[in-house]
């Protein structure tokens, strides 16, 4: 159990049932212990979970507390455990956390009373206790290849079901729902579940009951399921396997506004099939025939769009820049995403009560001509071309949208560490060595320059891996660091196809140096407006402005 005392300082603090504050009779000016705030993790949980809860405790008396004091959690108005906290000088705060559960199903009072004997003399005794309620719902642990029956005659009812994968595979999860009466709606997440099933990874609602979801790769751990009754519906089977179904292929689709020679369109053509491996699912195809997009919309000399699009639309142009350049701060190319999808949930009423991101409709790429021939000549153009392009899935373009960027740089804030936050990608980084670096994980380069840092792989611990700033001789590896990434803002991956990529000792330390000749992908990201579109009406939802990125 931790504390942290006025200055900061974490204490452990012993879980003890029962304690007594032994009688403190205070002389001179009194305490007033508040419990200024309880914070619980969860309003609603499912039965194998646990709550987190956290009390702030204030001082608000003339007068200091004893050395010690006591608080204590209940549940349902039984003592569940005490802990102990240090002196509270006036006009001061602690916190101190608990853990509670898991519980059975129904309604539960969470209830923290500080110095719960009454053994301290205060100004005040009835500001002492705080309590929440949490309603806790029963999730089905079920197996693969077990499938099991579901119905529901109650609209809006979420039926909650957990499976425990323990063997990884390269191969897709598939949660699938079939036959029955009515329609009912799907919702599959990995990892921690959200609190609400619109917040799940997968969400699969047809017109009916015969939904599937499919998740890749296939990850050890929990996967959690929800089944959402839109009406009444089943009896259906629900069922978990692993690979055995067809997944829809990722298609890039290129459009070339002004081509190089055939050999440089080539090259941009094999990294478009390069992120079409890595990619392991398809999107939702998305009719732009009812709201077309303007001309000029996705970068310049961008045709308008009225038409489907599956799965992106790139567009490639081939043009001059700012004249030959790549390592002295000139611009070897650019590129940005223009418009993505967005799942638009509205709550009774008609008030829109989620909003969630999903993936790129339509992005463009920019390479100047007069260093695409220097480029291939070097045998990097192919790197530099599959590193924007993963501009134009949202890798540094869209990391906002997903909240994983922590702490940026830019405008002016260089000395600010600048890092992604994503708990798959930080394994992945200690995995790669990353497990000593000292820093936050995982880096991000923090220069404060628009147009490159908040945008890249920190280029001090990250060296040669693709997604740097500087593209340094040698190999330039698409690491499994940068491929969980783009997992988590929405892609599923085929983690096969990542490359051997570690971080040297001079990395890890977050010393490391570009050195030689490089190629530099400084202000690469384009400034341009980003449109998020509602997947089910077409409407542009929500704008990025290059001002608010």
């Amino acid at each position: 159990m931790k504390k942290t005392g006025p200055a900061g300082s974490v204490l452990l603090l012993a879980a003890i049932a029962g304690c007594e504050g032994g009688g403190t009779k205070i002389e001179g000016p009194l305490p007033d212990l508040v419990l200024a705030n309880l914070t619980l993790s969860r309003s609603e949980l499912v039965t194998a979970e646990t709550l987190g809860i956290v009390a702030e405790i204030a001082n608000n008396g003339e007068g200091a507390t004893p050395a010690a004091f006591f608080v204590r959690l209940s549940v349902d108005g039984a003592t569940r455990a005490t802990v102990q906290a240090s002196r509270l000088e006036p006009d001061s705060s602690t916190a101190v956390e608990f853990t509670a559960g898991p519980f059975e199903t129904g309604s539960h009072t969470i209830e923290l009373t500080v110095d719960p004997d009454g053994e301290i003399e205060e100004l005040q005794e009835d500001n002492n206790s705080a309590g929440r309620s949490v309603r806790v719902q029963e999730q089905r642990s079920i197996g693969l290849n077990s499938p099991v029956t579901v119905s529901s005659s109650t609209v809006n009812e979420v039926l909650l079901f957990r499976v425990e994968i323990t063997e990884p595979s390269d191969e897709a999860l598939n949660v699938e729902l079939s036959g029955g009466s009515g329609d009912a709606d799907l919702f599959v997440h990995y990892g921690e579940r959200p609190g609400h099933q619109y917040r799940y990874r997968c969400l699969s609602g047809n017109a009916a009951s015969d939904e599937l979801c499919q998740l890749v790769p296939t990850r050890t751990g929990t996967y959690h399921i929800a089944v959402h009754a839109y009406t009444a519906f089943g009896p259906s089977a629900l069922e978990v396997t692993v690979g055995g179904k067809e997944v829809e292929p990722y298609d890039v689709e290129l459009v070339f506004l002004k081509s190089g020679t055939g050999s440089q369109d080539n090259i941009i053509r094999h990294a478009a099939k390069r992120w079409e491996a890595v990619i392991g699912q398809g999107a939702a195809d998305f009719d732009f025939s009812g709201n077309p997009l303007d001309a000029g919309t996705c970068g310049p000399g961008s045709p308008a769009v009225n038409d489907v699009v599956d799965d992106i639309r790139i567009y490639v142009t081939i043009d001059s820049i700012d004249g030959p350049g790549g390592s002295d701060g000139n611009i070897v190319g650019q590129a940005a995403p223009c418009s993505w999808r967005l799942v638009v949930f509205q709550a009774p009423g008609g008030q829109q009560r989620d909003t969630i991101h999903r993936q790129v409709l339509r992005g463009f790429i920019r390479l100047d001509e007069y260093d695409v021939a220097q480029m291939e000549s070097r045998g990097v153009l192919r790197s530099v071309v599959t590193h924007e392009m993963a501009h134009v899935f949202g890798f540094g373009t869209l990391w906002d949208v997903h909240d994983r960027l922590r702490n940026p740089s830019v405008p002016d804030k260089p000395s600010e560490d600048t890092h992604f936050e994503g708990p798959l990608t930080i394994a992945a980084f200690d995995l790669a060595g990353g497990a000593a670096y000292s820093g936050r994980k995982v880096p991000v380069e923090n220069s404060g320059l628009q147009g490159s840092a908040d945008g890249h792989w920190r280029q001090s611990v990250f060296e040669n891996e693709l997604m740097t700033p500087f593209l340094v001789p040698g190999g330039h590896p698409m690491s499994a660091i940068t491929l969980e990434s783009l997992y988590e803002i929405g892609y599923e991956i085929n983690l096969g196809e990542a490359e051997s990529f570690g971080l040297s000792q001079v990395g890890v330390a977050g010393m490391a140096k570009p050195s030689g000749p490089v190629i530099y992908l400084g202000n690469d990201i384009a400034r341009v407006p980003i449109r998020g579109l509602d997947q089910k009406t077409g409407r542009v939802v929500k704008v990025i402005y290059p001002e608010g990125r």
